[in-house]
């Protein structure tokens, strides 16, 4: 019975993980690695050992956390997470027997024409020019129909065929055109590639197979195709000067995290800094305006080389790029039976690696999970020598104590952030409900609980300035001017907080303690410039201040 639950975990975990990856909120990540952790547990094969093919994920996670906590500037919570999904997504599919990994494999599946009929929907009845689902971006949703569709495709030219497999490749296939997103159709057409190359490498290759597949993305190109003629809202198709304009962006987007890693060529920024590097740098950036915002490159390799610098690209290029050289290597001497799923497996990190070229595959927590589990399922394949601790730790006397420490620090580390945010969003609901005092109350836990967390002074900032406002209280606009001056100390790189302090020494200057003199106000507003020297809201403040442009 206990085994029975590995794929339920999993398929929750997966989830939790399409919920993290369309809303910026810490509990969704850590609800998935929740699951992921019970899916493990649930499992009923081999005690893990980590394989030196899988160590890359546990290097990549660990200058991830590290970079969040001690290089970067700018604090983000998905630091914490992100990583630690790939490393125990790939851990629970190494953990897993044969069965469980069976059952996890059709409940995916499951999950996946679920996903492809969402987006066929949104393109034929709802008119929609892309599909997306939940997604915020067709790309992304790309990106994970790729990792469900490249292994389907590859199973067929690999030889292992039946109409199971050929029906969900045809809706997959079809999911994939009605995203109609150039950096998926790449990966499909690099996992196509990849598969074909192994299954030669195999000799398993068969021009029928060739066919077969060809057969599965023409089917999945008509029915999407049909679709898009459905009687529905008139919704134009990008153009072609849109998609120019896009590759364009890109091109500038490349520049400008090039620039930035050069002035920090061997740490890094920091994770998840290139939105400040883009507000900084906007006029590197015209098709952007100066309101556009975005977090990734659209490039992972020179992200996380701006981001982690050397260490992380070469953590990154060796979780993406080793899988496929081993499989390589190895294809043709394993058992026949084992040849498919390995193809299969490579094949599709193949089609991400290639994806991360043009998006930003390995910063979706779904896509993470997915990777780190097809991973897990390559490694235990391509039957590698493991890497295993001493096997006596477990009988030495510190041992316990040192188990109990770590454990205690990762819950610590992973549970104040949901802790925080929820604590942060009872205190918004009861300022909205007029509730002031529960707010503020709400509102200063959720700041002392993670007070590296810029947004948490933000939120309290906002709701004193609001209470000065309404109230003309003293103790209110100095608590709001303390609030946002401790936000900025947080995250020197986001400018809303500092915006926020010299409003409050602006509007509420009777009220304060020590209001800031002019020259000081305008000292914060160079300041202001100079991160976000095109922001509407410096701007603003530049006029309200009444310094010239």
């Amino acid at each position: 019975m206990k085994g029975g639950l590995a794929a339920p975990f999993f398929l929750l975990a997966l989830l939790f993980a399409c919920a993290a990856s369309r809303a910026a909120y810490v509990s969704p990540w850590a609800l998935s690695a929740l699951a992921l952790v019970a899916a493990g547990s649930s499992g009923s094969g081999a005690t893990y050992v980590q394989s030196w093919l899988t160590l890359p994920t546990l290097g990549y996670a660990l200058l991830v956390l590290v970079s969040t906590l001690f290089v970067s500037s700018a604090y983000a919570p998905a630091g914490l997470f992100q990583a630690l999904l790939l490393a125990l997504a790939c851990g629970v599919a190494v953990r897993l027997s044969e069965r469980e990994l069976r059952a996890t494999v059709t409940s995916v599946g499951a999950f996946g024409a679920v996903l492809a009929s969402w987006g066929l929907w949104q393109v034929g009845p709802l008119g929609m020019a892309r599909a997306q689902a939940l997604f915020e971006t067709p790309a992304t949703y790309a990106a994970v129909i790729n990792l469900l569709l490249v292994p389907v495709l590859a199973l067929a030219i690999a030889g292992r065929r039946n109409a199971t497999v050929i029906g969900i490749g045809g809706l997959l296939a079809a999911g994939m055109f009605a995203a109609n997103s150039r950096g998926g159709l790449i990966a499909l057409a690099a996992g196509i590639g990849a598969a074909a190359i192994l299954s030669m490498r195999a000799r398993r290759l068969q021009w029928r197979k060739v066919g077969l597949t060809l057969a599965i993305l023409a089917a999945g190109w008509i029915l999407a195709t049909a679709l898009r003629a459905w009687p529905a809202p008139d919704v134009s198709a990008p153009s072609s000067v849109a998609r120019a304009e896009s590759s364009l962006s890109r091109l500038e987007l490349y520049a400008l995290s090039w620039s930035a890693w050069r002035e920090h060529p061997l740490a890094g920024t920091g994770y998840l800094t290139f939105r400040y590097t883009l507000e900084k740098g906007r006029a590197q950036v015209p098709s952007y305006g100066d309101s556009s915002e975005t977090w990734f490159v659209h490039n992972d390799y020179l992200q996380t080389l701006q981001e982690l610098g050397v260490p992380g690209l070469v953590a990154l290029l060796a979780l993406a790029w080793l899988p496929a050289l081993v499989a390589y290597r190895k294809i043709a001497k394993l058992p026949a039976q084992q040849q498919p799923v390995a193809i299969a497996a490579a094949s599709a990190l193949t089609a991400m690696a290639c994806h991360a070229l043009v998006d930003f595959p390995f910063y979706i927590p779904v896509c993470l999970v997915l990777y780190g589990a097809l991973l897990g399922v390559l490694d235990r394949q391509l039957e590698l020598p493991r890497v295993a601790l001493a096997p006596d730790w477990k009988s030495r006397r510190w041992y316990p104590a040192v188990h109990t420490g770590v454990v205690l620090i990762a819950a610590l580390l992973l549970l104040r952030p949901v802790a925080a945010e929820a604590t942060a969003e009872w205190g918004l609901r009861r300022a909205a409900a007029g509730d002031g005092q529960n707010a503020a109350f709400w509102l200063g836990a959720a700041r002392r609980i993670e007070p590296a967390d810029w947004r948490y002074h933000w939120y309290a900032g906002q709701f004193w300035d609001a209470q000065a406002a309404g109230s003309g209280r003293r103790e209110a606009a100095n608590l709001a001017a303390e609030a946002f001056t401790a936000g900025f100390d947080a995250n020197p790189l986001e400018v809303r907080n500092l915006l926020g302090k010299i409003a409050v020494h602006r509007r509420h200057r009777a009220l304060l303690d020590t209001p800031a003199d002019q020259s000081t106000l305008r000292a914060w507003l160079a300041q202001a410039e100079a991160l976000s020297p095109l922001s509407p809201d410096v701007r603003l403040t530049r006029k309200l201040l009444g310094v010239a442009p």
